[in-house]
């Protein structure tokens, strides 16, 4: 309970789903997930304005991250501070990292709460952490939510700024000219251990995949890989060329496609398997990675530095 801050929704932040009329189509989840980080921002502002706070400045951090602060209330006999923050690009979702991260942000400011927003969503257990450390968590379909509360014409002014151009190519937070797509060149397979709680927002394609013992993951894209070892719990969708082992104290929750499937004593499947059988050519191959980077060669010297994973 969050109690006795301010809700989410008197900061102008609702969490209500399928509360009033859908009047634009346009708006969605997806859509909202896709934004640049700074079209998210200037969303995110307008929407606390719409809700009666007064908005200070914004900070743009390197990763992509932003804060701000806001007066709740501000007409009220007991106004009170808030501090919003925006997940780094290559973060978007909230691991329970996140979340600690931005409560010690917060504790330096006197008498204030904190507002994380994460469009790709909260793992449970970044969930668990923002609950007991007192952090609001805002994701893709809180805004949307918030979004289709407003007057349809707030709704619709809103729509046509925050989507109009190339709204999900995301700028550069330094010189904030829009990035360029680099192409890398094409790497083999790697592996990849999940030794850490959280939510795996990006592609996983790979050729062996580990999580260690303890561990809680959710993957929100397809994962493919060539083997599969689930020591801790994992949630999602996964496809394997070869065996997928399930260890003691392991759980895989979801639907698996695989070779073979190993469960050992105290591992367990919570969801769909289906066995891969015939001849396969490998479905999992190399590709050409590619980042978003900034091309401003007469920019500051930290635009060299920037390099953000696509969200795709």
């Amino acid at each position: 309970m969050l109690d006795p801050f301010v809700t989410l929704e008197e900061a102008g932040f609702s969490l209500r789903r399928g509360g009033g009329v859908d009047r634009l189509a346009g708006w969605s989840p997806e859509l909202i997930a896709s934004l640049d980080w700074a079209r998210l921002s200037e969303l995110a502002r307008a929407l606390a304005a719409e809700g009666g706070c007064e908005l200070a400045g914004s900070r743009v951090m390197p990763d992509g991250a932003v804060h701000f602060g806001m007066l709740e209330q501000p007409k009220s006999s007991k106004p009170r501070r808030a501090m919003v923050k925006i997940a780094p690009w290559n973060e978007w979702g909230a691991t329970p990292d996140t979340v600690r991260r931005f409560e010690q942000e917060v504790r330096t400011a006197r008498d204030t709460r904190g507002i994380l927003i994460a469009p790709a969503g909260f793992s449970p257990a970044a969930l668990r952490a923002a609950q007991e450390l007192r952090i609001e968590a805002v994701d893709a379909n809180a805004l949307d939510a918030a979004l289709r509360a407003l007057p349809g014409d707030k709704s619709d002014f809103l729509f046509v700024v925050t989507a109009a151009g190339d709204f999900s190519i995301p700028t550069c937070p330094v010189c904030m000219k829009k990035l360029v797509r680099v192409e890398l060149e094409t790497l083999a397979l790697p592996s990849r251990t999940i030794d850490t709680d959280g939510l795996i927002a990006d592609v996983v394609v790979c050729d062996r995949l580990e999580v260690v013992s303890g561990c809680e993951v959710t993957f929100l894209n397809e994962v493919k890989a060539r083997s599969i070892t689930i020591s801790g719990q994992a949630s999602g969708d996964f496809v394997c060329e070869g065996p997928v082992t399930l260890e003691p104290g392991g759980t895989l929750s979801g639907t698996v496609a695989a070779r073979s499937l190993v469960v050992r004593d105290g591992g367990e499947l919570l969801g769909q398997f289906r066995i891969l059988e015939g001849e396969l050519g490998s479905f999992v191959k190399p590709a050409v990675r590619w980042q978003w980077r900034c091309s401003n060669t007469s920019g500051q010297r930290l635009c060299a530095t920037v390099s953000f994973e696509p969200h795709e």
